[in-house]
């Protein structure tokens, strides 16, 4: 309900861009969406903003932010915000997705120091800070970030940093029922070639459960419907890697180990 709601919000609503978002690495704007007498914030990320990339293809991050919510919505994920395509707002053509009110009390991604590692995490890595502090970053293994990192593995997200996720809600005043954890900034996804960097390394061996091995099999047969949902932002051989992949994780069974050939944490990791 919160979510085809917001959905529509999206698509059909009158937006007030209200001015960019600081630190963002692209175009990212902030907007206030209209519709039904409710105010909705969303993230408006306009393809004529993206800075140019050596690995990915000009202009194409924020229809990969589109076909990140198509997959997770269509595999009943809901590990990303409502995010839909619009072409009449200012910059032109992007990605509009729900803004996500952070609750302000998640500590599922915690970067401390060794002794303060909380008790239910995994740690991934450790760093020095420039002062010379030693602190690591560690992560719960509960449901709602496997459900991120499952997510990942299929979109092959090469920058799943620790502040891309959220848990909050993107729907004001809908209470403590609507909180959820989300992964934010999906423009790093699909690529052809194996691209995964992720902070959350800690489901590593862990055996697909059922229902991971059934969205698997899912995407595997790749379906008319998936295939509709995709085909407006990705090409044909980014579709055919995602089908490639689900098969191949299918028949492994387990979450991949980090691979040695390559850097496997994003970088800047927070």
């Amino acid at each position: 309900m919160h979510e085809d709601f917001a959905r529509q919000a999206l698509e059909e609503g009158s937006c007030t861009v209200m001015g960019a978002i600081p630190r963002a690495s692209n175009d990212t704007r902030l907007v206030v969406v209209d519709h039904a007498g409710t105010h909705l914030k969303a993230v408006y990320k306009p393809a004529s903003g993206e800075r140019p990339l050596a690995d990915f293809p000009q202009h194409t991050l924020s229809l990969r932010e589109v076909a990140s919510y198509r997959l997770s919505s269509h595999l009943d994920l809901n590990v990303v915000p409502p995010t839909v395509l619009r072409e009449d707002l200012g910059a032109g053509i992007g990605s509009l997705q729900a803004y996500v009110e952070d609750a302000g009390d998640d500590d599922s991604v915690s970067l401390t120091t060794v002794n303060a590692i909380p008790a239910d995490h995994t740690p991934m890595f450790a760093l020095r800070t420039e002062d010379g502090t030693d602190l690591v970053l560690s992560h719960d293994t509960g449901d709602e970030l496997r459900a991120i990192a499952f997510f990942d593995l299929l979109a092959n997200n090469a920058d799943r940093k620790a502040g891309h996720i959220i848990t909050g809600s993107y729907l004001p005043g809908s209470g403590p029922t609507s909180i959820g954890t989300y992964g934010i900034d999906n423009g790093l996804t699909f690529h052809a070639e194996e691209k995964l960097r992720t902070v959350l390394w800690g489901f590593s061996r862990s055996s697909f459960r059922v229902e991971e091995l059934d969205a698997l099999d899912e995407v595997a047969r790749m379906p008319t419907e998936l295939v509709s949902a995709l085909e407006e932002c990705l090409d044909e051989d980014e579709i055919e890697s995602l089908q490639r992949r689900a098969e191949a994780l299918g028949e492994a069974g387990t979450f991949p180990e980090p691979p040695e050939d390559r850097t496997v944490i994003p970088w800047p990791p927070i």
